[in-house]
């Protein structure tokens, strides 16, 4: 794309291209003297004695240079290890001010399938790019279709999304949430729904969902209230083993999933009622889901959709059941990059020929988000300046996590706001 060309529809995409993208290297050179002159008297950067680099210019010149010198030496390339005693004491002692003059929101657990279990802060701020990314990632897709293709106001989307009350975290000393980052929002959901720049009409409130607690359950809910949709145009599942997980549980179940919306009621779903037990809780779903069925036609509507449904699921080994099930859908989307590529074969079954499959729109960890989807046609993301103070390091010069196994010349090393 030409940041020069007349463009009529400018979206956030198109400015976030114009204005970051195409001056990348000053923007993040700009981020770096934000993160320093916001954190430099937090105790992690004390402890370091780099009071003088606020003081720089970084905008340009032999100062710049000087600068990143500076904060190369005396915020060398580190790992956990080295913040441990940091996070402890803000986890352990409720003390702040000590990774980032920005108080933490909430404290994203890593997953601990490769390592020990990492209790990474996160603030206002980290919630916000994670926001920013997501609508970024939303525009750039959004305008890879035709605009007409979103005019109807009543379109959903479904998204598997998961979380739990939010007195049921646990917490920190001073009260601060933990547990996964795609938890977050339940967690802290007012503050993460008022930087959301995205127009999103799920099919189920995450109140609702909440309240359950076993996953399975969970996403088969999920699915009824999706499926009794049919003007779904969306359909996401962050992970790829995850999306195959919720085909097999549409697959497996169709039939109770059939019963329960030709009557409106939750009592013919075998999950629900082994690990539902509150009964006005299920009232309320069997409520909701006649008030979707109520919008779109009455009970004529439930019978169709659910006949629809059974006919579509009874046919085995057709690919392009998603499609078939939603003719509206217009896209999928999960991550299918790098060690998810396994999953892709299976998944491009589901969505078959008509359904485009579209990679996660945004690239990131526990640690933060720092990369959207380049274009709905590769697995590429666009580095977010913005996001991530950036540096590209030598192979050979790595020789603190030599135990790595490195598939490149490069290795980038980000730095974002908590440090």
């Amino acid at each position: 794309m030409n940041s020069n060309s007349q463009i009529l529809d400018l979206d956030p995409f198109v400015s976030y291209y114009q204005n970051s993208l195409c001056n990348l290297q000053t923007t993040n050179n700009e981020l770096l003297r934000e993160i320093l002159q916001k954190n430099h008297s937090s105790a992690f950067y004390m402890d370091r004695k780099i009071l003088c680099l606020p003081t720089h210019d970084l905008s340009s010149g032999e100062s710049f240079y000087a600068s990143i010198d500076e904060f190369r030496e005396k915020i060398p390339l580190t790992t956990y290890k080295d913040y441990m005693d940091y996070i402890d004491r803000m986890v352990v002692e409720g003390e702040n001010n000590v990774l980032s003059s920005e108080n933490p929101v909430y404290f994203s657990m890593t997953s601990g399938t490769t390592a020990k279990i990492k209790l990474l802060p996160a603030t206002a701020t980290t919630i916000k790019k994670l926001n920013e990314s997501v609508a970024l990632g939303f525009y750039i897709i959004r305008r890879s279709f035709p605009s007409s293709s979103f005019s109807s106001f009543n379109q959903r989307v479904f998204v598997l999304q998961t979380g739990i009350k939010p007195n049921m975290f646990p917490v920190s000393k001073d009260g601060i949430p933990m547990g996964p980052i795609s938890n977050h929002s339940s967690a802290i959901g007012s503050l993460s729904r008022t930087f959301s720049s995205v127009p999103v009409n799920h099919t189920l409130s995450l109140d609702i969902i909440v309240e359950i607690t076993d996953f399975e359950t969970s996403a088969f809910v999920q699915l009824v209230f999706a499926l009794v949709n049919w003007n779904i145009y969306s359909y996401r599942v962050t992970f790829a083993s995850g999306f195959i997980h919720t085909v097999n549980i549409i697959e497996n179940y169709f039939e109770e999933i059939s019963l329960c919306i030709s009557t409106y009621n939750f009592k013919y779903s075998s999950l629900v009622q082994k690990n539902i037990s509150d009964p006005a809780f299920i009232s309320t779903l069997n409520q909701k889901l006649h008030e979707v069925i109520v919008e779109y036609g009455r009970e004529t509507y439930g019978l169709e959709r659910a006949k629809h449904i059974r006919n579509e699921c009874s046919k085995k080994n057709v690919p392009g059941i998603l499609h078939r099930l939603w003719p509206n859908l217009m896209f999928a989307t999960t991550a299918i990059g790098s060690t998810f590529t396994i999953y892709k074969p299976d998944i491009q079954f589901y969505c078959g020929d008509r359904l485009p499959l579209i990679n996660l729109t945004i690239y990131g960890s526990s640690e933060g988000f720092f990369g959207s989807l380049a274009s709905i046609h590769t697995d590429e993301y666009f580095l977010l300046p913005t996001h991530a103070f950036f540096e590209f390091i030598k192979e050979e010069d790595i020789e603190q996590v030599s135990y790595l196994k490195f598939e490149s010349e490069l290795w980038l090393t980000i730095s974002i706001f908590f440090a």
